[in-house]
């Protein structure tokens, strides 16, 4: 082989690898070519490094050629070896996550017929055939003992209250100040009892409630709010609004005919009397569920472990060069918080939106809020627009010194991060009573 044709095939290396970029983002042109600073991104600076480094290894002096192609090449050999360390890292966090056992650990799930696995409410209702909000199932397991997480140190669990929710039962003695609707923020995710923004809030002398289950999106919040809210009746009605997939959780939510129908001014959301059966066949699928192991198996099939890696995924979040997806307009979203509100007020409640930011926007050496706030500018417009209170975190912990120390390794809150949002929810709180006493004594 000739300088001149290693030159060139060195030169190729890097720049096919390039054009995967505007390959793929091409292919899927609404979510990540659509719009400008998305085109710039994955399509047009990838597509004329490649341009480049093809251009040099066809007419460049060969020393030159093989020079730019050697280092070319090593510097993405450097980051697929930067990228491979934090995917291991990522791939025990996520094991964790998806509730992989020790021996030890399988053996006490086995034994204890009260405990299961971390389920969500969309594969509750797919084993158990639902197909009307009636008799949809929208809480989890009274009194069962919920694996949120696996870790070095156990099991991390919570024993469901009279609900299926994550709260001592004896919260609904008396008035609730506060019902917190949302995912697995709000659940407390590998939180241990008493860490949780729940359990934080009620130390701060706010009776609160966490009605939250993992994976959870806005229309099975509002779904859930029309069951429990008549009947619990707090003063306040939170709705966590995670950034990381909410939107795209409404999206699939849309999507199902009979959850669809809780946008319905005249929805009937069901009683927990109604839903035993259903809870009865969703409980015996997760027994069963619960004696499969979970293996490195799963991450390839349920997360796009693999995709992200070609991707350098990590690698370049922590560089801030990482572009969520395209924000689609969602009207029907507005129609949730305007439906939200109304059911609250009719118990005279008041009703507040929280926006939880994800953790990429404090990754990278720099400011990437802006890739990330046309998400949350329709959030916020949709709320203004139905004359709802936001609570902005994004704000909150962007002020921090180190914004990363809110959140765990999972992504998740770490125990700071709830106590710090906990802070702010209260600090809210007591703002809005001043106010109203000052309001009142006008």
């Amino acid at each position: 082989m000739t300088k001149r044709h290693l030159g060139l095939a060195v030169c190729v290396l890097p720049a096919l690898y390039l054009l995967l970029s505007p390959l793929y983002a091409l292919l899927h042109y609404h979510v990540f070519a659509a719009e400008a600073p998305h085109f710039i991104r994955y399509v047009l600076v990838p597509g004329l490094l490649a341009a480049a480094f093809i251009a040099v290894g066809l007419f460049a002096r060969p020393n030159l050629s093989v020079l730019a192609g050697v280092c070319g090449s090593s510097m993405l050999l450097g980051l697929f070896l930067f990228e491979a360390m934090h995917t291991v890292s990522a791939v025990t966090v996520r094991l964790g996550m998806f509730g992989q056992l020790s021996e030890a650990q399988a053996e006490t799930l086995r034994r204890n017929e009260n405990m299961v696995p971390g389920f969500t409410l969309r594969y509750l209702n797919r084993v158990s055939g639902t197909d009307e909000l009636p008799k949809a199932l929208l809480s989890g397991f009274p009194s069962a003992q919920v694996v949120l997480c696996t870790s070095g140190n156990g099991l991390v669990s919570y024993t469901a209250d009279r609900h299926g929710f994550n709260n001592p039962d004896h919260v609904y003695d008396g008035q609730l100040d506060l019902m917190l609707l949302g995912d697995s923020f709000v659940e407390g995710f590998c939180l241990p009892p008493g860490d949780d923004l729940a359990s934080r809030l009620r130390a701060g002398g706010i009776s609160t409630a966490s009605i939250g289950i993992r994976g959870n999106g806005p229309l099975t919040e509002l779904a859930t709010l029309g069951r429990f809210g008549a009947i619990l009746r707090p003063r306040r009605v939170m709705m966590v609004f995670f950034e990381g997939n909410d939107w795209e959780n409404l999206e699939r939510e849309l999507a199902v005919p009979w959850l669809r129908t809780a946008l319905s001014p005249d929805a009937d959301f069901g009683l927990q009397s109604t839903v035993q059966e259903s809870m009865h066949e969703a409980r015996n699928a997760l027994t069963e569920h619960k004696n499969t192991p979970v293996t490195g198996l799963d991450l390839l099939t349920r997360t796009a472990l693999f995709r992200n890696f070609v991707a350098l995924q990590q690698t370049l979040t922590r560089l801030g060069l990482v572009y969520p997806k395209i924000t689609p307009s969602n009207p029907e979203f507005r129609r949730i918080l305007h439906r939200a509100k109304e059911l609250t007020a009719s118990w005279g409640g008041s009703f507040t939106l929280i926006y939880v930011p994800r953790i990429d926007r404090f990754m990278g050496p720099f400011s990437s809020d802006r890739p990330f706030d046309p998400l949350r500018m329709k959030v916020l417009d949709a709320a203004a627009a139905e004359g709802i209170e936001v609570i902005d975190l994004n704000e909150a912990i962007r002020a921090q010194a180190e914004p990363l120390l809110m959140y765990a390794p999972d992504a998740h809150f770490s125990r700071a991060g709830a106590e710090f949002a906990a802070h702010e929810i209260q600090r809210h709180v007591v703002a809005a009573a001043g106010a109203r006493e000052v309001v009142k004594n006008e």
